[in-house]
């Protein structure tokens, strides 16, 4: 069994060897942008995967977002629930000439998605994390954000390369199942909200039009 396409990034050679994905092994098209990982401490999920697409994924640059955002009032904890403010933080820390940032709205699992990231695109995308932090199906109890980075396109399915603060690794999942993640947050945990700690929820909620519900951030370098 080889990956040759994957050799020169250890972290994928890692990840298809270790799982033996074989149904990876002879891609026909593969895209990649190596991210630096960061573990998040506390809701600080989405400011992670921020900080990741910034490329420099360090506890200050954290600091700095977490400030910033809860200046603006995006946020109370570190927790982003509103696309639009996401994507509004996004732009003031990713601005410039050379990036292109706007809201997707609709199906991941599209032909516009697989052709932005076989273009280079990167992805900020909300959903239900399952126990092995892959994307699960929880209406929105277990919302977290990820960095798609990359993606795999073989002769019988398409898959995206991410990154997200819980795990060291990288990820690949299938985009079909992520898009069915991306599109059923329509609550927050009523444990969260429950709960001592205090969250900022976007008016009509994450299914709302501000939410997070079929939504995701296209981040594009030109």
């Amino acid at each position: 069994m080889d990956f040759d396409w994957a050799k020169p990034y250890p972290e994928m050679y890692k990840m298809c060897t270790a799982f033996q994905m074989f149904e990876l092994l002879n891609p026909i098209k593969f895209k990649y942008k190596q991210l630096q990982q960061f573990l998040q401490s506390g809701p600080e999920c989405g400011l992670v995967a921020l900080a990741m697409c910034m490329g420099n994924p360090t506890r200050d640059t954290i600091e700095k977002l977490y400030k910033t955002a809860k200046m603006k009032n995006y946020t109370h904890n570190g927790e982003m629930f509103s696309i639009s403010d996401m994507t509004a933080l996004a732009r003031e820390y990713l601005h410039g000439n050379n990036i292109k940032i706007h809201i997707f709205n609709g199906f991941l699992d599209s032909d516009v998605i697989r052709n932005f990231l076989l273009d280079g695109g990167v992805m900020l995308v909300p959903y239900d994390t399952a126990k092995d932090n892959s994307p699960g199906f929880h209406k929105g109890h277990k919302a977290h954000w990820a960095a798609i980075s990359g993606c795999i396109l073989t002769e019988d399915d398409f898959y995206v390369i991410a990154r997200h603060g819980k795990v060291r690794n990288i990820a690949i999942w299938k985009l079909k199942v992520l898009a069915d993640s991306n599109r059923q947050l329509l609550e927050v945990s009523p444990d969260r909200i429950n709960h001592d700690i205090k969250y900022k929820l976007p008016e009509g909620g994450i299914a709302g039009p501000l939410g997070l519900n079929e939504r995701s951030i296209l981040i594009k370098y030109l």
